[in-house]
């Protein structure tokens, strides 16, 4: 399955870039997310690692697979009981007055999750929802 989202937000892209690649930012605007840990030594780059903690206490593992910092990153949870895979490709396009945010979510679920496939896909705008909260995040941070 392929869900996707974008929402164009006034920050330049470098600022866009600088505020999406710290991982402590990603608490500030992804609701299932309330905590993030580094788990290698090379933040920022293809192989980096982390682990997010959700709100309920569940643990989820990310490996960054490509990387541009300029423009998208594409990041693997690793691990995952329900996905047999999953991939969010997140790309920065640089417009005037701001930055185009594209978000793209691919993923397939494990066989005794099949069922889930309906749910996700009527409930695809919480990825927009999530887009809103990254670009009230970016507000906040560099508010005047």
């Amino acid at each position: 399955m392929h869900l996707q989202s974008k929402i164009w937000v006034n920050q330049d892209i470098e600022q866009v870039t600088k505020f999406f690649y710290d991982l402590t930012t990603l608490p500030k605007w992804d609701r299932s997310v309330a905590a993030v840990i580094p788990t290698s030594q090379t933040p920022g780059r293809v192989g980096a690692t982390f682990e997010t903690i959700a709100p309920s206490g569940m643990k989820m593992n990310y490996r960054v697979i490509e990387f541009d910092s300029d423009r998208s990153v594409k990041i693997l949870l690793t691990n995952s009981r329900m996905f047999k895979r999953a991939v969010w490709q997140f790309r920065f396009d640089s417009e005037k007055d701001g930055t185009q945010i594209s978000c793209h979510i691919y993923f397939t679920l494990r066989f005794q999750y099949l069922f889930l496939y309906p749910v996700l896909y009527f409930n695809r705008k919480a990825l927009t929802r999530d887009l809103n909260f990254l670009k009230t995040a970016l507000n906040n941070n560099y508010a005047l």
